[in-house]
């Protein structure tokens, strides 16, 4: 495993959180004994550093962000996001757990495999990384892509699950637009396998016009993003994410494993969805909901697909309140 490297907090525009120099790595961190809830908010430097590096699995290597302390929390962004996504929500959550938010592969900063993502594939990635970082037994969050990834490995390795929430995620009783994709999506992986160089010329500068950040926007949000930043680290992240994702993505809800993988779910689960959301509708986030067996749902008013960048307090309360249920 490479070097992790420790970065400074920012929170919004106006407050960053310093801290001291790096330790040395095998240097264990000071106990976290001054975090502080209420009106304020102090987080100790030594919960609220984060460290990046790469974890080396038998699968291959995948890059990773580590925040906080206590029982570990793995993290897992959906289609066209990168670990960047969760670093707000796990520091937000530092006093409680010990996050990892890794980059899929062909996603933020790990490389693409050779063979096509699929949901059960990615879920492997998860696990092969849980074991490359000595995790016996976690915890799971995901969202949309991921909240299925994070289903498929919750109902795979139950002794290794402690909690599970879904974000952003939905199952739909009609998909046939989907399952014809996921019957033909051979020759559409190769095409884009080979094409990635172009398209990621392409979608570089397509993504770095304000009218598309502004359509995207339209689509993905309810409203202005309360976390500008975040937002645009999830439209440069889009601009370098490996199509095949995409296309895992539009036929999951056509996978004939995932309703019955739900549906296998033993650990405590909660499913979070944007009141306002235009991918996934409140009734597909219910649908998914009624097949988990022991599930709770919540809604976020006037939110859409990125409840992490929309409404990041609220969020983060909702996990908190998840993870300690």
């Amino acid at each position: 495993m490479a070097d992790e490297t420790n970065e400074p907090i920012r929170r919004g525009r106006g407050l960053r959180i310093l801290v001291p120099p790096a330790q040395d790595a095998g240097e264990p961190p000071p106990p976290n004994n001054d975090i502080v809830r209420g009106r304020g908010l102090r987080l100790s430097p030594a919960a609220s550093t984060v460290q990046t590096a790469t974890a080396r699995t038998v699968n291959g290597p995948l890059r990773y962000l580590r925040v906080g302390e206590g029982p570990p929390l793995i993290a897992v962004h959906g289609f066209g996001a990168s670990s960047c996504l969760w670093r707000e929500v796990l520091s937000g959550l530092a006093d409680i757990r010990t996050g990892y938010a890794i980059d899929l592969p062909g996603c933020g900063e790990s490389p693409a495999r050779s063979t096509a993502p699929t949901l059960a594939t990615l879920a492997d990635e998860v696990i092969a990384f849980a074991d490359a970082m000595g995790l016996r037994r976690f915890d799971l969050i995901g969202h949309a892509l991921g909240a299925g990834v994070a289903a498929v490995v919750a109902a795979t390795r139950p002794a290794r699950v402690g909690h599970v929430i879904l974000t952003s995620f939905g199952v739909r009783t009609t998909t046939p637009d989907a399952l014809a994709l996921a019957l033909a999506r051979t020759p559409f992986d190769i095409f884009l396998g080979l094409a990635r160089p172009a398209i990621n010329t392409w979608a570089g500068w397509a993504l770095g016009s304000p009218l598309t950040s502004q359509l995207m926007a339209a689509w993905l949000l309810a409203g202005p993003p309360a976390d500008p930043a975040c937002w645009d680290a999830y439209l440069a992240d889009h601009a370098r994410a490996d199509g095949r994702m995409y296309v895992t993505m539009q036929t999951m809800t056509a996978d004939p494993i995932l309703k019955s993988r739900l549906q296998s779910i033993k650990a405590p689960a909660l499913v979070i969805g944007g009141q306002d959301d235009r991918i996934i509708r409140p009734g597909e986030v219910r649908a998914a909901k009624a097949l988990i067996p022991a599930a709770k749902v919540e809604f976020i008013p006037a939110c859409g697909h990125l409840p992490p960048i929309e409404h990041p307090v609220e969020y983060q309360r909702l996990v908190r309140e998840g993870l300690v249920g």
